[in-house]
């Protein structure tokens, strides 16, 4: 054996193995993710490019450690040697880049997504998803103020950068199917526009996202693609015809500025419009699902209830996930990538809880975020102070565990959503007696 020989197999052995975190992403997944934007280290470095993939993840499991507890924690150093100074971490993460997250994203959510469709109830053999949008608060630098903006109010901007985020989740497991970042001059539905259209699908939207132009695209896109959203109160349409007394399919105006923009469009397009009642007022829904038979409006409705479930999605992300924080980075392209390394840790503790709900017959949502994700996370805190083949040992023992992270079932809503007055800082003066 050469010399060279020698050092590179000296360094091999040297080398922390992710052998470890196979149970939670398949190594070749990353390999593919770097492969695929020229990313892999070609020479070996105290932080090889696979290693920093891990450590973007890790920075979103480990949301209140420095850089470098969580370099240590998960054992990412190359070699014996000493521990990484943060500016080194930093330094591995400019040169990953956010490509590889983005891509690695990508990646495990469109093949976890399918998996997650083939096992859980569907509507009317329709996969039910959800789109929302979402803004994060990240470091006042002059960089990032300077790409992302901030939100505007009436008189003032906010004082702290934002980034904006529209996802697509599918409403029975919380997992995230497909997500669009941006600035804060995109809007969300600029960033809905470029999500991936799920196929034999009905996608759930709130009524910001009425647009002729999104809402005919999104149904022509995919294959038997659909859409539900609530009406708004101004609607301007026509009557073409009755399904009943409070089903209707009805044309509408598509505005000229939309025609502009889009000369494909046509003058009129067309939906289902349907009235229901529920608790004494009239809720209005319209929808690309014309079959009256085939999809009664009742079920629709109450189909609309599952909405909130991206809702649902963001708070255990940035509260239970990110325990309210902002983000850390403090460049622009470190934010996304910081964002997608946070978008795949969600997604890696969502499918860990789908296997536990599997091993009860429940739910995935029947199994606390908040708990289970703790549980996940110390088992990553604390299997590298051990050995590093307990980690699925530790996974398995979770998992005949999984009845203890069972919440009870949703109970309906007993009180009806009404704006709390303010509170007064002063008490009012008294009158004067006389």
């Amino acid at each position: 054996m050469s010399f060279a020989q020698n050092i590179d197999s000296v360094l091999q052995q040297s080398i922390p193995s992710l052998d470890k975190f196979s149970e939670l992403i398949d190594h070749d997944w990353i390999e593919k993710s770097l492969s695929e934007t020229g990313k892999a280290s070609i020479r070996k470095r105290k932080l090889p490019a696979e290693h920093v993939v891990w450590l973007v993840i890790g920075l979103a499991l480990f949301r209140n450690q420095p850089i470098w507890f969580v370099v240590e924690q998960l054992q990412l150093v190359f070699g014996s040697q000493p521990p990484c100074a943060p500016s080194a971490s930093v330094q591995a993460r400019q040169r990953l880049g956010l490509e590889p997250l983005k891509v690695l994203f990508n990646q495990l959510s469109q093949s976890w997504s399918k998996e997650s469709f083939s096992q859980y109830a569907t509507f009317h053999e329709l996969n039910v998803c959800a789109v929302d949008g979402v803004v994060w608060l990240m470091p006042h630098t002059p960089e990032n103020f300077a790409h992302f903006g901030s939100s505007k109010g009436k008189t003032e901007v906010a004082p702290w950068p934002q980034v904006r985020a529209t996802c697509l989740i599918n409403t029975n497991t919380h997992e995230i199917i497909d997500a669009q970042i941006g600035d804060m001059g995109k809007g969300e539905l600029t960033l809905a526009k470029e999500l991936l259209v799920p196929d034999q699908s009905i996608t759930l939207f709130d009524r910001a996202y009425f647009s002729a132009d999104f809402l005919i695209h999104w149904q022509s896109t995919g294959v038997n693609s659909h859409w539900l959203m609530r009406a708004k109160d101004n609607l301007r349409y026509e009557l073409i015809s009755k399904n009943s007394k409070q089903d209707f399919l009805v044309r509408m105006p598509i505005s000229p500025r939309a025609q502009k923009l889009n000369p494909e469009l046509g003058q009129f397009w067309e939906a289902r419009l349907i009235e229901v009642q529920h608790q004494g007022r009239t809720r209005r829904y319209i929808t690309s699902l014309l079959d009256s038979k085939l999809y009664p409006m009742k079920d629709l409705a109450d189909l609309y209830i599952q909405r909130w479930e991206i809702e649902m999605c963001y708070r255990e992300i940035k509260s239970d996930l990110q325990d309210g924080l902002n983000l850390r980075s403090k460049q622009p392209e470190l934010v996304y990538q910081e964002l997608w390394g946070v978008l795949i840790a969600y997604n890696v503790l969502r499918r860990q809880i789908k296997v536990m709900a599997q091993t009860q017959n429940i739910s995935p949502l029947r199994i606390s975020f908040h708990i289970a994700s703790i549980a996940i996370i110390n088992i990553l805190r604390h299997t590298p102070l051990e050995s590093a083949g307990n980690l699925p040992k530790h996974l398995a023992r979770l998992l005949d565990q999984s009845a203890m992270f069972i919440i009870p079932e949703r109970r309906q809503r007993s009180c009806p959503r009404v704006v709390k007055g303010k509170p007064k800082k002063y008490p009012k003066k008294m009158p004067v007696k006389p």
